[in-house]
């Protein structure tokens, strides 16, 4: 077999970066980073099928000719996601510089073709050596320099200590895939210049671009795994409005007039979502300050088995389920002048929130208790 990479590898790579993009097309969105990361993938395909379609590992085989180029028309669509990544660059002019390295490439393309062709003519060898064929198709394969602007983009990512720890992750990723296939395109430049090292002239290119794609298929899914999570409801914000959702129902029905209008544009977005039931919780509970009871009998705390540290918590919620019985009865306020608000400290939203979860948790025992 002409091919560096075992037939089950190779074809259980292709099937893999298929299912992947299949699923990029089927779910992903409509930006112009998906359209092009999408493109890029229906090339790494034909690429990797034509490779497997060889029937000599060198270059004189039009099958590999042609895998070439659909590498080139890979390195185009890396360097306009790296473009895009860019804060000054427009998608417009993103994609009116796509049209042009296509161009580029579909230029370096017929070179490498016809210089073949002719030397095949020729009786001539097609090998990549130190003469005019071998430059020819050297030179024109450089366009693959587009690789190190991704590059670029990632190690100044890297630089920044605000960059998420995914994002770290997914430019590391990034850099190992490129610095691979770099690396592959820098010892045939040398076979071409010193004939080192012996062997066929594409293996390495060949073997560096099936790992590049596999690995690249892999980061580009992570965005379509944070849509199917999203899409089943398992993302953190949307457990977080499952848990408070029945505190929120409960307080609201009582205090209807403080529910905020949705926001068609943002209100299936759960981080919107969440900070809306956040919101309206604090109102209600502000609203059902003034008919909070002064006390939680005795009785009332025995029967919720809370913790020691639960037991402000627990009391309150008694507290606010009768404050919301009485709102919802028509009562008058108790003037008790008590607290309106949890009787925990919070300084930030995220304590905020995790005391709201415990309040929620809580919440069907003490309704449970008082009813």
């Amino acid at each position: 077999m002409s091919s560096p990479i075992p037939g089950v590898v190779a074809w259980a790579v292709i099937g893999y970066v298929t299912v992947l993009l299949s699923a990029r097309l089927w779910f992903g969105g409509q930006a112009v980073v998906d359209r092009l990361v999408n493109h890029m993938g229906l090339w790494s395909i034909a690429t990797l099928l034509i490779f497997r379609c060889a029937s000599t590992p060198t270059i004189d085989d039009p099958a590999n000719q042609l895998a070439l180029v659909c590498i080139l028309m890979n390195t185009t669509y890396l360097y306009s996601v790296g473009r895009l990544a860019e804060a000054d660059s427009e998608p417009d002019a993103v994609w009116r510089y796509q049209r042009n390295a296509a161009l580029l490439a579909l230029a370096a393309t017929a070179s490498i073709v016809l210089v073949a062709a002719s030397a095949r003519y020729a009786g001539q060898s097609v090998d990549l050596h130190l003469t005019g064929v071998g430059l020819v198709i050297g030179c024109a394969f450089a366009v693959t320099y587009n690789t190190f602007v991704i590059n670029r983009i990632c190690l100044g990512a890297l630089r920044h200590v605000d960059t998420p720890r995914a994002a770290r992750i997914v430019c590391i990723g990034l850099i190992g895939s490129n610095v691979v296939i770099c690396g592959a395109h820098a010892l045939s430049l040398s076979q071409l210049a010193t004939e080192w090292p012996d062997g066929p002239q594409l293996s390495l290119v060949h073997a560096a671009f099936t790992v590049w794609v596999a690995i690249n298929a892999t980061l580009h899914a992570i965005p379509l795994v944070a849509e199917l999570v999203l899409r089943a409801g398992m993302d953190r914000a949307t457990r977080t409005c499952r848990q408070l959702l029945p505190l929120w129902r409960d307080l609201t029905a009582a205090v209807p007039e403080i529910v905020m209008p949705v926001d068609a544009r943002h209100g299936s977005d759960p981080v919107t979502r969440l900070l809306r039931m956040t919101v309206e919780i604090r109102d209600a509970m502000l609203h059902l300050g003034a008919y909070l009871p002064a006390e939680a009998d005795e009785t009332q705390r025995n029967t919720v088995r809370a913790s020691e540290s639960d037991r402000g918590i627990a009391d309150y919620a008694h507290r606010l389920v009768r404050a919301v019985q009485a709102r919802r009865a028509g009562l008058p306020p108790a003037g008790t002048g008590a607290p309106s608000l949890l009787p925990v400290v919070a300084h930030d939203f995220d304590a905020e929130l995790a005391h709201l979860i415990d309040l929620a948790r809580i919440w069907p025992r003490a309704k449970a208790a008082v009813e």
